[in-house]
């Protein structure tokens, strides 16, 4: 075993220090929180993995995908390390080291030549355009989907070599848990094509035979990510510009990423569409031209393994070049992760032929490329460094200010927080989330009055459910029962799974002492959402109230569990315990040491 293990080290070297050299440039951010963008929304508020609800992950999407095997993933993360932020980061980065493992073991079959694939692995593991799609939580939807689409790629080179038709079936189950992991792998089929191209030296009709299954998925796939992406409103018809204009844009792009592998400067999460439409049309033209010229001169010279690997560039970037619209940027570092693999072998295959050392060249790009990761996973240490670092490059952008505001909102950062919001909503006037977000400051901050205004320029823009909802709590901060109950049912009407709705309803009910009523709101709301301890304190007191004091300490007791500093359930848990005839007195002291004086007076009339 050992001798096999050491001939194994001393044959892949330059693979061994490649993932050493990540899990040390990556070894500081398992440190590191998980961000606000989407990481909540996915996995650490997600009622489904938290549940583990697998009817709910197999059937429902998430922020615009239908993604059941990466929802499946993070729901296991959940049971193995719940909401340790380092268990879910281990987790992309050993998907990440395992992706370089079969980057380098593809690249060494399609090439043959060890430097190739030393070189490859490299560059796919420690390029730090990579950092997003590791650090960034959720993106674990982009490792997954790389892992078993790699796999996929590599039984169909069993399948050219045997021509044995159960590597094309393993294929094809690769290729549909790749869709299952994330939508972006419907490009699967054209990637055998150019596997094709660059195994066999040409194109040959005949071997599309093959592939209609393939593509019939992809089609099945691809409508399936269309309902889910305009349902939740990620179809972004701000950016739904004429074909030609599209076009322009689509070269840019590949501009734009060519550029960014070249050279990994100014790297952001955001790269907002460029304003210089002149040179951002000539540039995107130009850079078109020179691709077609480039296949069409490589094509006559019989150059098609290179001729493949640009191919195979430009499938795994064509669902994100904005021919279909969506999200709010025209590029982004994350949408490189499979297709860097091709940039990877273009390099590597010049480089091989430069007469040098065979370990100079390798180390050397270890040490850079891991240098620039290390630097550029450092803007991750939290949400606030990572949209600040994009004002830094931006200083305009909404998204960043917008989200800036909020992040500081959550900390009580309340004046730095309203700063961001004016600002946001003084760049983007018609952008609806900049308007909510400074409604609900007012909100917190008690100016009930003022936030209604904010909610009112939401609500003329956009139909927004939440908008209602928040509306609906500044009129019950004003004792508005009427216009309170009006707006939380007209958000119902919107999102009929809008727990905070029924809360509100509840509430109204509970004050006006329709006890039954609140009861079933309440109940509606934490049906919804079983994990906001307010709805379970809520429903106590109702319950309470109608002395029904067993049912009343259950809720009670989930409260707690939900919060444990919940200081107002630790009172009423004592008060329905004295109704009980049961000691009381561990609860109200608890309360009263927080310093609650109804506690401390019920404490000491029944526990002295």
């Amino acid at each position: 075993m050992l001798p096999s293990i050491k001939k194994f080290a001393a044959e892949h070297l330059i693979l061994i220090v490649a993932l050493l050299a990540t899990i040390i440039a990556y070894g500081n951010t398992l440190n590191f929180p998980h961000i606000s963008w989407d990481d909540p929304e996915m996995v650490f508020r997600n009622r489904d993995v938290i549940s583990f609800n697998i009817g709910a992950l197999f059937s429902s999407h998430y922020v615009g995908n239908f993604i059941p095997l990466t929802m499946l993933t993070h729901a296991i993360d959940w049971l193995l390390f719940g909401k340790s932020d380092m268990g879910h980061h281990l987790v992309n980065l050993l998907l990440h080291l395992t992706n370089g493992y079969l980057v380098y073991t593809l690249t060494l079959r399609l090439f043959k030549e060890k430097n190739i694939a030393s070189i490859s692995v490299i560059i796919f593991l420690l390029h730090p355009l990579q950092s997003e799609s590791v650090n960034w939580i959720s993106e674990l939807k982009n490792l997954g989907y790389a892992l078993v689409y790699l796999l996929g790629l590599l039984s169909y080179l069993k399948f050219t070599e045997s021509n044995n038709s159960k590597f094309l079936l393993h294929t094809g189950l690769f290729f549909i848990a790749s869709c299952l992991f994330k939508p972006s792998a419907v490009v699967f089929p054209l990637s055998l094509i150019c596997l094709d191209l660059f195994v066999y030296k040409k194109f040959d009709p005949k071997q599309l035979t093959n592939k209609l299954p393939f593509f019939i998925i992809s089609l099945i796939f691809g409508l399936v990510n269309l309902k889910t992406q305009a349902a939740d409103q990620f179809i972004n018809y701000a950016h739904d510009f004429p074909v030609y204009e599209r076009i322009t844009n689509a070269g840019f792009a590949l501009y734009k990423y060519f550029n960014l592998f070249i050279v990994p400067y100014d790297l952001s999460v955001i790269y907002p569409f460029p304003e210089k439409k002149i040179v951002f049309t000539i540039t995107g033209i130009a850079f078109l031209l020179l691709i077609i010229v480039a296949l069409y001169v490589l094509f006559k010279k019989s150059k098609t393994d290179v001729v493949a690997i640009i191919l195979f560039i430009l499938c795994n970037l064509i669902l994100v070049l904005q021919f279909v619209p969506f999200g709010e940027v025209l590029y982004a570092d994350r949408y490189m992760y499979v297709a860097i693999i091709g940039f990877a072998w273009l390099v590597a295959f010049v480089i091989q032929k430069i007469p040098l050392q065979k370990m100079i060249i390798p180390l050397i790009l270890v040490v850079a490329l891991g240098s620039l990761s290390f630097i550029r996973n450092t803007k991750w240490k939290n949400s606030i460094t990572l949209y600040e670092d994009i004002l830094k490059k931006y200083p305009d952008n909404f998204l960043a200010l917008n989200s800036l505001g909020v992040e500081n909102m959550m900390r009580n950062n309340d004046d730095r927080a309203l700063m961001y919001f004016n600002k946001a909503t003084s760049v983007a006037p018609y952008n609806y989330k900049g308007f909510y977000n400074k409604g609900l400051w007012y909100l917190k901050n008690n100016n009930p009055k003022k936030a209604i205004e904010e909610f009112n320029t939401v609500i003329v823009m956009y139909n927004y459910p939440k908008a209602y909802v928040a509306r609906a709590s500044a009129y019950y901060a004003l004792m508005d029962h009427a216009k309170a109950r009006k707006d939380a049912s007209n958000a119902l009407l919107v999102d009929k799974n809008n727990s905070k709705a029924y809360f509100i309803l509840g509430n109204c009910a509970n004050d006006q002492d329709d006890l039954p009523a609140a009861v079933g709101f309440y109940k509606q709301a934490i049906n919804l959402n079983k994990f906001e301890p307010d709805y379970y304190f809520k429903r106590a007191i109702a319950l309470g109230k109608q002395q029904n004091f067993k049912e009343c300490i259950e809720d009670l007791n989930s409260c707690l569990t939900l919060d444990p500093n919940y200081i107002d359930a630790y009172y009423w848990r004592g008060v329905a315990k004295i109704n009980l005839k049961e000691s009381p007195c561990d609860d109200l002291k608890r309360a009263a040491e927080s310093g609650m004086e109804i506690a401390k007076g019920a404490y000491g009339k029944f526990c002295n």
